[in-house]
């Protein structure tokens, strides 16, 4: 069975799902700003600024590639499963997994917006 956004292909027992076009752009500059956002913000903590994020400020104080191996993969998972399961609504039926995906590329860019912003008073 073949879900909304994805084609699946059946290897002998191995069973590989590709995301569509559209799901792997997503993916894509999510990943892409997850990578700005954190340069800026290892970039902005020497300057001063402190991480608002418990868990990501306790990886900068272990090491700025933990922090960065934890940024990237906790965001790369968690889209990973957002845009797997598009198809289902949540709260209420208000929006579907796939509408959240594209919000946080939209959060993501205002994110670095404020960053540059922020790095441009800093310097």
């Amino acid at each position: 069975m073949t879900r909304k956004g994805s084609k699946d292909f059946t290897l002998s027992s191995l069973k590989l799902t590709v995301l569509e076009g559209k799901y792997v752009f997503c993916l894509f500059v999510v990943l892409i700003f997850c990578l700005v956002d954190g340069t800026m913000t290892i970039f902005l903590v020497e300057k001063g600024a402190w991480e608002a994020n418990p868990l990501m400020r306790y990886a900068l104080s272990v090491s700025y590639e933990f922090f960065f191996f934890l940024k990237y993969f906790l965001t790369a998972g968690g889209l990973l499963i957002l845009l797997r399961n598009g198809n289902r609504r949540v709260f209420g039926g208000l929006f579907s997994l796939e509408e959240i995906a594209g919000g946080i590329v939209l959060f993501y860019e205002g994110l670095v917006i404020y960053e540059i912003t922020v790095f441009h008073f800093v310097r």
